[in-house]
């Protein structure tokens, strides 16, 4: 019984819990006999039943130090003073109770009770068993002896025993499982490294299809719609880039971890790059808004809202019919926006077919992958603006995407 918990750890915790559970188990059976005495000193006025509550309530205060202090002196104690103040308990209701007639009474089994379910004690199974042993033997002794002292019967209490029994069985089951957790958990640990692998890969996968989507597709875009001849300096320059990161396997298209350069200088942010990417396809791009915004962002964030705005300006070459796009940047709310607006074509969500994944893996995930959204507004007709927003360095918590009809479908729309 490991409860998914590392081997180390499975044992303390195993124990922990059953002797939290043990004493609650105590504490309900305190205040049973608390309730119980209370109801027979106002059934009985004019007898003086009252002082039996001073001992419960100093075997409470001991379960309760017990509790917070789970140690070998802390549990001896409160088997030894809760079996003397048991004692007492039941030499004032033997006398001033008379329907108490034996040690063995169903309010003195409580107590009985209590003092069993005094907690395990460590990891090893004589800290286990030993206690509630005690805690029977010794409340047995003490009920027996105040019977004795005030002329009953001594009755062996079967509950009480039942309950030891219980507690010796919880804690010996418990030991023998521990070998075939600890046999477990090597494979408990596969099934997550291998949960989290798969994860991996995953991700992996997806930017690389993002890469290659970007790399390829938008390359050949470029050379379909370069002038006949030689190849302009730029454009084969961009080629060579696109190549040598296929040819590297940089699949992952992370960002390094080396040094922010300082985005605000436009030149080297991200956007940037995309915006030159888009003007080298021939496309009319404008810039508005605040583009020092972008300095609020990580290194991280910026690569990724480059990416993501050069296949946008992709896709207003490839489908919306026009040479113009403009780009709006603007910051608010601990958020940096960014929208890309064409006047051509636009688009219908819904007939969009869903092995296109330009939004999907280039756009989309992208954004999502460091906490951003995306919103597309789209219509046959009436062009298209798509809304990227990604945190800014400032911002703690990223708000969950609205989800009005404006907002994009899970599949792709372009």
């Amino acid at each position: 019984m490991s409860l998914g918990l590392p081997g180390h750890l499975a044992p303390r915790a195993v124990s922990a819990g059953i002797a939290r559970a043990s004493h609650v188990i105590a504490a309900a059976c305190l205040l049973g006999a608390t309730a119980a005495t209370v109801m027979q000193q106002a059934v009985a006025p004019a007898r003086v039943i009252w002082p039996a509550l001073l001992p419960l309530v100093l075997i409470g205060l001991l379960l309760l130090a017990v509790d917070r202090h789970r140690s070998r002196l802390w549990v001896g104690a409160y088997l030894v003073l809760g079996a003397a103040l048991a004692y007492l308990y039941a030499a004032i209701c033997l006398v001033q109770v008379p329907v108490l007639t034996t040690s063995g009474a169903w309010v003195f089994t409580m107590l009985k009770v209590a003092l069993v379910m005094s907690g395990a004690v460590g990891v090893r199974p004589v800290g286990a068993i030993l206690p509630p042993i005690a805690g029977y033997v010794l409340g047995e002794a003490s009920m027996g002896l105040a019977a004795v002292e005030t002329g009953k019967p001594v009755g062996l209490d079967i509950t009480a025993a039942l309950a030891a029994v219980l507690v010796v069985v919880v804690a010996v089951a418990t030991t023998l499982s521990r070998p075939a957790a600890r046999n477990a958990q090597p494979a408990l640990h596969r099934a997550a490294r291998d949960e989290r692998i798969a994860e991996l890969r995953s991700q992996v996968e997806a930017r690389a299809a993002a890469l290659l989507h970007d790399t390829v597709l938008s390359d050949l875009a470029a050379i379909a719609s370069a002038p006949t001849g030689r190849i302009a300096p730029g454009l084969a320059e961009r080629l060579t880039g696109d190549l040598e990161v296929i040819i590297g396997q940089d699949w992952s298209d992370t960002p390094s971890q080396g040094p922010s350069p300082d985005t605000g200088e436009w030149a080297a942010s991200g956007l940037a790059q995309a915006v030159e990417d888009g003007r080298a396809l021939g496309l009319d791009v404008t810039v508005s808004g605040d583009p020092s915004s972008l300095a609020a962002l990580s290194r991280s964030v910026d690569d990724m809202l480059g990416l993501a705005v050069r296949q946008l300006l992709v896709n207003v070459h490839k489908h919306s019919g026009e040479r113009e796009a403009e780009v709006v940047v603007y910051a608010g709310a601990g958020m940096v926006s960014v929208m890309v607006i064409d006047a051509g074509r636009g688009f219908d969500e819904a007939a969009t077919a869903r092995d296109r994944f330009g939004l999907r893996t280039s756009v989309r995930s992208r954004i999502e992958s460091v906490g951003g959204r995306v919103q597309v507004w789209s219509a046959p007709g009436r062009g298209t603006s798509v809304l990227l927003q990604v945190p800014d360095e400032s911002a703690v918590e990223v708000a969950p995407a609205p989800t009005g009809n404006d907002s994009v479908p899970s599949g792709d729309q372009r």
